[in-house]
């Protein structure tokens, strides 16, 4: 794998309703994780029109980008987060959907994942990742304009 293959980029989404986040939790793999919605952004694609791909695709709700909160630049070992990269630059946005907020229970149309509205201060007791972002969301949402970019680096 060359070193343009183990780094990615990614458009990820906050949600928040009523103190909650929406967050995915893995299914298909033998630990168990949480991560923001979202994915990867395609050759060609804006961050924004990928994020807004993404959320239909996981959720099944057409969403608002609302702004840009920051950006996370995090490597990890290989295996150790990833069997596919280990350099990420995650594109955070803060969204919206009124039909998402109004249900509390959502079905995502992928198998692999659950999405779970968790209470935003909860984030830092549970396998959330990247882990840095448990910490970053809350000064983001702040609209800390001077940290809306983070590094780290192994």
């Amino acid at each position: 794998m060359n070193n343009q293959e183990r780094m990615h980029v990614v458009s990820k989404a906050i949600i928040i309703d009523q103190e909650k986040i929406l967050i995915c939790k893995v299914l298909d793999l033998e630990t168990k994780f949480y991560y923001l919605p979202g994915g990867h952004i395609e050759q060609g694609e804006s961050a924004h029109n990928a994020l807004i791909r993404e959320l239909k695709e996981e959720t099944g709700f057409n969403c608002k980008i609302k702004r840009f909160l920051g950006c996370l630049e995090y490597s990890f070992k290989p295996g150790q987060n990833s069997i596919c990269h280990n350099h990420e630059y995650n594109l955070i946005f803060e969204a919206s959907s009124d039909l998402l907020k109004s249900t509390k229970t959502i079905i995502s149309p992928e198998k692999h994942i659950e999405l779970v509205w968790m209470p935003l201060d909860k984030l830092d007791t549970i396998d959330f990742r990247p882990e840095p972002l448990s910490e970053l969301i809350p000064q983001w949402l702040n609209n800390d304009e001077n940290n809306v970019f983070k590094s780290q680096m192994i």
